[in-house]
């Protein structure tokens, strides 16, 4: 989907969308729910209060004002399927989709993966998240280098009219749709990012929306690993969410890419596991400890012993969610 438009002599740039796709738990086999807990502090950052004013008819904008607006839109359209609210988090989420947009913004492309080779998890990672990232972006596909504006104003419309392009879209591309469908979210980072105005163009704003759903408490991981070594994980699963499975995935570690090559790319697919573990009486390698919603495991690192950017994905089943869904993931380099 795309949009252009002119106003006298002066140009806006073409903007495009894009979203990550999350993979379902159908492909691993059905899991019962494990014991439900009481409630454990999320890892996420605070939820920020937004002015109840009504934004969308305020001109020009902060970028904190922008954010709020946007949230309000979101909720406003989870509101049409009678889903539950998000709030503003401008913790990670909302430090890494700042980072994304900015890198889009001022290189002229869209897409998933950073010029540095990173994906919506490890930078969500990077900033502290834990939890599972949803990411859609918007933004223009010239590959013109321009300049961020460090303090600009933002055009209501430019907000409206991007929610908008992402909650209408129609099957088989709906993917914007869908992640901001997705009932078991909890919190929305928003990164806005818009270049300095140049000579015959209009700045417009590029945007990042950095679902979360902060439903556990995870002990730290290490950052890197070597192939082969063994991997301690443990945590907690909020109610109403259950544990049910780990998980290890592997791609590549990132590198640097060019702009055209990341205006090639478009949606962005989780890595699907290469192992699973469940907890005992299911068919696993390992079984998963499972207490009273607490689980630990320790696995060895290694995917044929190959290097790369493990994923360890942390699964739950989510009430009224017919597979079960990813509600942590973090990233290791292992070499």
């Amino acid at each position: 989907m795309g949009r252009q438009a002119y106003h006298k002599s002066l140009l806006k740039p073409r903007m495009l969308v894009a979203w990550v796709a999350a993979i379902s738990a159908t492909s691993f086999g059905e899991m019962s729910a494990a014991p439900q807990t009481p409630s454990v502090k999320s890892v996420s950052g605070p939820s920020v209060p937004c002015a109840s004013r009504d934004l969308a008819n305020k001109p020009r904008l902060t970028i904190h004002e922008a954010r709020c607006l946007m949230v309000s839109l979101v909720n406003r359209d989870r509101a049409t399927m009678n889903l539950s609210p998000v709030e503003l988090d401008e913790g990670p989420p909302t430090i890494a989709g700042q980072g994304h947009a900015e890198d889009m913004a001022s290189r002229g492309y869209l897409g998933h993966w950073g010029s540095d080779g990173s994906t919506p998890e490890l930078r969500y990672n990077e900033v502290g998240g834990r939890d599972m990232v949803f990411e859609n972006a918007s933004c223009f596909t010239d590959e013109a280098a321009r300049t961020i504006d460090p303090t600009p104003w933002i055009a209501a419309t430019e907000v409206v009219t991007t929610e908008s392009m992402f909650f209408h879209e129609t099957p088989p591309n709906d993917g914007h749709r869908k992640n901001i469908l997705r009932g078991f979210h909890k919190r929305v980072g928003i990164g806005i990012a818009q270049p300095v105005p140049r000579p015959n163009e209009i700045a417009v704003p590029c945007f990042s929306q950095e679902f979360i759903d902060p439903y556990g408490s995870y002990a730290p991981v290490p950052a890197a690993l070597h192939v082969g070594q063994t991997l301690h994980v443990e945590g907690a699963v909020t109610a109403p969410a259950a544990v049910a499975g780990v998980g290890l995935a592997r791609v590549p570690l990132p590198a640097p890419l060019s702009v055209p090559e990341l205006n090639r790319r478009r949606s962005y697919p989780v890595p699907q596991p290469y192992q699973m573990y469940w907890p005992p009486g299911y068919v696993t390698p390992i079984p998963l400890r499972v207490s009273a919603g607490t689980f630990a495991i320790d696995v060895p690192v290694s995917d044929r012993g190959q290097a790369g950017l493990y994923e360890l994905s942390i699964w739950a089943k989510l009430p009224g969610e017919p597979d079960l869904a990813i509600v942590g993931l973090r990233t290791i380099r292992v070499q």
